[in-house]
């Protein structure tokens, strides 16, 4: 007999997969959602009229006839309006707050100064909610994103120097401000996230180039945090040569990765990322050389990851993923040069609203799995 505890993950799965579904391929019927997951027509009904009940879905007339004249089945669609979730991307300079509807729709966007007194952060959010309008009856959830290792199961930042925090629960201290379940992540996981919800990827890599460099990684529309929260982490990348010329990570230091491909590696020579990168190919030796390096660095990396983990798509964001377009191909070229394994790599689409974008996304994702719904 199956124990209760393994029915209600099953219940659970299946909701999410329903919901999905109907997210992405509506206008869809009872019978196709079956068909296309391989659940039986009863399960499929009681998840809808729970979904209905509940306004997450709704009905949208009835379908063709089948060829054999069979009866038409009733169209679902996806209620985008039926939740709303906040999002939260607290950066070093600034904090970028964003409300959407659960199919992505900004409804509400304010950048506040950047702090780290919780009860200030509380204050943007419940200020955000309320300039917004929106039903607050109808937020089903808050999702935090921060530049630091943060443990996903209990909220806690590991470390975050550039805010003080260290072993610091950040979702102990705000959780009591609100009655909404609020998730948090790092702040590249989260970028990830954002534009995997817009991009509907299933399987992908993004990399975030910034004063620093980062990765996530998404894996059958599931992201990997790794054992200690560390999935991702390519400013620690080494190769023989940094091996040869004495460089080692250690915790005192960015990663050996970080000083050849960052916004950091640049300002180290004396230029900002934007300044070099405008001025390639522009007669100016150092320059070009400079870029030729970090090209080349860079799309070592991105096919070994490419062979290692053969995602659909690569994504590169971050700051510096402004100023890429003008060797954008250079690295597909190389990438593909590098590795025989194919990939498309794109740069980023939802610029500095990623972070707080795929904070939402977290969380839906997150309630979906949970009794939140």
């Amino acid at each position: 007999m199956m124990k209760k505890g393994n029915l209600d993950l099953i219940k659970k799965m299946n909701r999410t997969l329903v919901l999905e579904t109907i997210r992405r391929d509506q206008p869809i019927s009872r019978a196709s959602i079956s068909k296309k997951l391989g659940l039986s027509r009863s399960t499929v009904t009681l998840v809808v009229n729970e979904l209905l009940e509940k306004k997450f879905v709704f009905e949208l007339g009835l379908g063709d006839s089948t060829v054999g004249g069979g009866r038409k089945g009733m169209k679902l669609g996806f209620n985008p309006k039926s939740g709303y979730g906040v999002g939260v991307d607290i950066g070093r300079s600034n904090i970028i707050i964003i409300i959407t509807d659960m199919d992505s729709d900004i409804v509400f966007k304010e950048i506040y100064p950047s702090t780290n007194n919780v009860e200030t952060i509380a204050n943007y959010i419940s200020t955000s909610m309320s300039k917004s309008g929106v039903d607050t009856k109808r937020i089903f959830g808050i999702g935090i994103g921060v530049p630091g290792l943060v443990n996903t199961r209990s909220g806690e930042i590991i470390e975050l120097s550039a805010l003080g925090w260290k072993n610091f629960n950040l979702l102990e201290q705000i959780q009591p401000y609100f009655k909404y379940p609020i998730f948090v992540n790092n702040d590249v996981n989260c970028a990830a996230l954002g534009e995997r919800w817009v991009d509907k990827t299933d399987n992908m890599i993004f990399i975030a180039i910034g004063s620093g460099i980062g990765s996530a990684i998404i894996a059958n529309g599931d992201l990997v945090e790794g054992h200690h929260f560390s999935a991702g982490e390519i400013n620690l990348f080494i190769d023989r040569e940094d091996i040869k010329h004495g460089k080692e990570n250690n915790s005192e230091s960015i990663g050996v990765f970080e000083q050849q491909v960052s916004g950091l590696a640049f300002e180290k020579l004396g230029y900002s990322a934007e300044f070099v990168l405008s001025n390639y190919k522009k007669g100016q030796k150092e320059i070009d050389q400079i870029i030729d390096q970090f090209v080349n660095y860079l799309s070592i990396t991105l096919a070994n990851m490419t062979s290692f983990l053969n995602p659909e798509k690569i994504v590169i964001g971050g700051g510096v993923s402004k100023s890429l377009n003008v060797v954008i191909e250079d690295i597909k070229q190389k990438v593909a040069s590098f590795t025989n394994i194919p990939v498309e790599i794109e740069l980023a689409c939802l610029g500095s609203d990623a972070g707080a974008l795929g904070a939402i996304a977290y969380a839906f994702d997150k309630i979906q799995n949970e009794d939140f719904m």
